[in-house]
């Protein structure tokens, strides 16, 4: 007989959490103009792989550096886990959804809940009210159905309790809040002093960037327990590096407005019958004349 009664502990966490973006939280001068990361999000090929070049020449253009991801070094070293801890992964967090503990991580009970999940992300991932979706918990659960956007409704239907940390760029969170009781907090650094029995981690590539994916792969490679791709899941990684052609798209178009700004640079020719009278020298040049002849900053 399965048991209905919660146990263990699953931790979430989403690559996103380490790459600050302005748009969404504190301003971050090295980053460049929030602007700059103005961008739709939403699970497709597109914006999980192909955009990406096009949004590193922008950066360069701006005479940014395509950012990176920041912070995630050591984080593994900030929890402690159960013997034999798992570690899943794929690209989206829908999958977090599915993780179980009766089916992934404690092999010995028949459990179908997890007494605990806390995530740490971006975004709390605890439904978003849409136009043609559901407005609340209860219109969400007549649908029987979750993405990356309300999984851990599902984990709240099953009794579980839920907490989710910010990271520290964000410390104001999403601007909706989420449809079910959530404890939320902002991340300070500090360690997690009870163990996990479970990780999913979550790449979400149409949020972080392709050039991000190496950062991943050492996060990932640096979980002290077995790491292992979610049975079924769409994985493609690391993607192709978007860098070499947006340098090359953005070296083309410096190389191309420097002829445009060189072909428009007006000349004044010389007065025909006359000689050019000889330059002033700069006293007597007026102080309105110097202001006008004077080099911006």
């Amino acid at each position: 007989m399965v048991s209905q009664e919660p146990r263990g502990r699953l931790l979430v966490v989403d690559f996103d959490f380490f790459f600050h973006n302005p748009f969404e939280g504190l301003p971050a001068p090295h980053r460049g103009h929030q602007g700059l990361y103005d961008w739709a999000h939403g699970e497709n090929h597109w914006l999980r792989e192909a955009v990406w070049p096009v949004r590193a020449e922008s950066f360069l253009q701006a005479g940014i550096e395509p950012p990176r991801c920041e912070g995630y070094e050591r984080f593994w070293e900030r929890f402690s886990f159960t013997s034999d801890t798992p570690l899943f992964y794929a690209d989206s967090n829908l999958h977090a959804g599915r993780l179980t503990p009766r089916h992934y991580a404690l092999f010995d009970v028949e459990v179908t809940a997890w007494r605990d999940v806390h995530l740490f992300d971006a975004h709390h991932d605890s439904g978003y009210p849409h136009e043609h979706g559901p407005a609340s918990f209860k219109e969400w659960a007549e649908l029987g159905e979750f993405s990356c956007e309300d999984w851990m409704l599902v984990h709240y239907a099953k009794g579980s309790r839920l907490a989710l940390t910010y990271p520290a760029w964000r410390p104001h969170g999403d601007s909706h809040p989420p449809m079910i009781p959530l404890h939320t907090a902002v991340d300070d650094g500090g360690a997690v002093s009870a163990p996990f029995d479970a990780v999913f981690l979550c790449r979400s590539g149409s949020w972080v960037p392709s050039w991000c994916d190496q950062q991943f792969t050492e996060l990932l490679g640096a979980f002290p327990g077995r790491a292992r791709l979610f049975p079924g899941s769409e994985w493609a990684h690391p993607r192709p590096d978007p860098l070499p052609h947006a340098r090359r798209m953005a070296g083309l178009f410096a190389e191309l407005r420097a002829r445009v700004e060189t072909q428009t640079t007006p000349t004044r020719p010389a007065s025909a019958g006359r000689p050019a009278a000889p330059a002033p020298t700069r006293e007597h040049i007026s102080h309105a004349e110097q202001a006008r002849t004077r080099p911006r900053r």
